[in-house]
């Protein structure tokens, strides 16, 4: 199982990649902006807000700005992760108004060193393009800045009279070369693929969306890994598995189609507290709304709502079929006397001694972030220990196979987190053990916290890429 969850994420990244690397070449021969930002709500801005001295609002079809004194204010625009501003030089703004103001463009390069252009006038209303190539940014030296192939930041600085208003409504960054606009059809690996090592170095900016191939062996982290490295080099880089290659995008489903799915999941949790049935029916309802959210990577998403919903669902027909049980065998606090009940704290201990032993001095914890990822532990542990194992126990009708089964659905659950999924598997085997001697949820709860905590604090970068799920491990 634990070479089987390997498997599991690295093939889920792998397809992620070649999606995403087929979404950008489509983007490109239909000769639409690489990055472009749609202006609608405020969490559309870095922050959600504007730095300085002006304010945001929303309006019917974009964002108002609104200029409330002499100094300039900045709009951040987000950045999933880098951008490409040597081959896409050119910004373009869409706005609505009437209104005279000044405005200059904000960068950091790589190593970062901010940039700045100088001022020019804008007439809101008007189209603005600006050609950064003719725009010198300088950096807080004065020393020109050459236009970076990886930049991570992007920022309008802006200055108008008190009082000024405008709407703005699309950003997008025009490639310099016709030609980049409408890329090329990816060639096919190699006979001998290169090494990633060698493949990343000759990222140097003389094609604009490089392909690089990654070997097929290689786990989800080292996928990953490699990418974030060709991005940080060249951010125009398009970054696949040698034997997935960019493959065109499924078109999204209209968001009532979903909306629609999700009525229909309600509805049928509806009938079965309704009409019970058996409880692998019962376990199958509820863990397909929560693996929908998670391994069907909608956590993370702009459009993940339904999804939540779902789990919101699943989790109240959990609760209303335990509360149907009759007298439960476990309890929260249970018998803390005994030496069982501290069984599951051992694996605190052992997580700090991972942590000293292949990751790094502890980060600050912080401790109201402690303290909510109790409750979502407490929740987990409820879902798997109180509501899963005990049917599991009933249909398997063996302590050992229900264990491993509520093990595998919590490594599941960080799906398509590989590590983290083995290392979940590892501990739900200890803590469901534990629970079976004595039935309290409480000292799971905490371990798992503990544990959890101490792991993003000490494991974060050597032995762990992130303690992200779902689509946000991507990231």
């Amino acid at each position: 199982m634990l070479l089987a969850f390997g498997w599991l994420a690295a093939e889920l990244t792998a397809i992620h990649l070649a999606n995403d690397a087929g979404r950008v070449l489509q983007t490109l021969r239909r000769g639409e902006p690489r990055w472009q930002w749609r202006l609608r709500v405020p969490r559309d801005l870095i922050a959600g807000r504007v730095f300085g001295d002006g304010d945001v609002r929303r309006a019917s079809d974009g964002l108002e700005i609104i200029s409330s004194g002499k100094d300039p204010f900045e709009l951040g625009l987000p950045i999933a992760q880098r951008l490409d501003l040597a081959h896409w030089p050119i910004l373009a703004v869409d706005s609505e108004g009437r209104a005279d103001a000044r405005v200059s463009i904000v960068w950091e390069d790589g190593q970062g060193t901010a940039c700045l252009t100088q001022a020019q006038a804008w007439h809101v209303g008007a189209p603005l393009r600006i050609d950064l190539r003719r725009r010198t940014g300088r950096d807080p030296a004065g020393h020109p800045c050459a236009l970076p192939l990886s930049a991570s930041m992007l920022r309008l600085r802006v200055s108008a009279p008190p009082g000024t208003s405008w709407i703005l409504r699309h950003v997008a960054l025009e490639a310099a070369d016709p030609a980049t606009e409408h890329g090329t059809r990816p060639a096919l690996p190699p006979p001998s693929l290169p090494s990633p090592t060698t493949q990343l170095p000759a990222l140097t900016g003389r094609t604009a969306s490089p392909l690089i191939w990654l070997p097929v062996n290689a786990s989800a982290e080292e996928l990953l890994t490699w990418r974030d490295e060709a991005i940080r080099r060249q951010a125009g880089a398009i970054v696949v598995r040698a034997d997935l290659p960019p493959r065109t995008p499924r078109s999204i489903p209209p968001q009532w189609l979903t909306w629609l799915a999700c009525g229909a999941y309600a509805a049928a949790l509806l009938h079965l507290a309704w009409r019970p049935r058996g409880d692998l029916v019962t376990l199958a309802a509820v863990f397909a709304g929560a693996l929908w959210l998670i391994a069907g990577r909608h956590w993370g998403e702009d459009n993940s709502w339904p999804a939540i919903v779902v789990v919101t669902a699943a989790f109240a027909f959990a609760a209303w079929s335990t509360s149907r049980d009759g007298p439960r065998r476990w309890e929260w606090i249970g018998r803390w006397r005994s030496i069982g009940w501290w069984a599951p704290l051992l694996l605190i201990p052992i997580a700090a001694a991972t942590g000293l032993a292949w990751g790094h001095s502890i980060e600050p914890i912080k401790p109201w972030r402690a303290l909510l990822y109790l409750g979502w532990a407490g929740m987990q542990q409820w879902l798997l220990l109180g509501f899963a194992l005990p049917r599991l126990e009933r249909i398997l009708r063996s302590g050992p196979w229900a264990i491993l089964s509520v093990a595998a659905l919590f490594a599941l659950m960080h799906t398509p987190n590989g590590t983290l999924m083995q290392l979940c598997l590892l501990s739900e085997l200890f803590w469901a053990a534990c629970f079976l001697r004595n039935r309290s949820l409480l000292p799971v709860a905490i371990a798992h916290a503990a544990s959890a905590v101490i792991a993003g604090a000490t494991l974060i970068g050597p032995v762990l890429r992130s303690l992200e799920v779902s689509g946000r491990f991507f990231l």
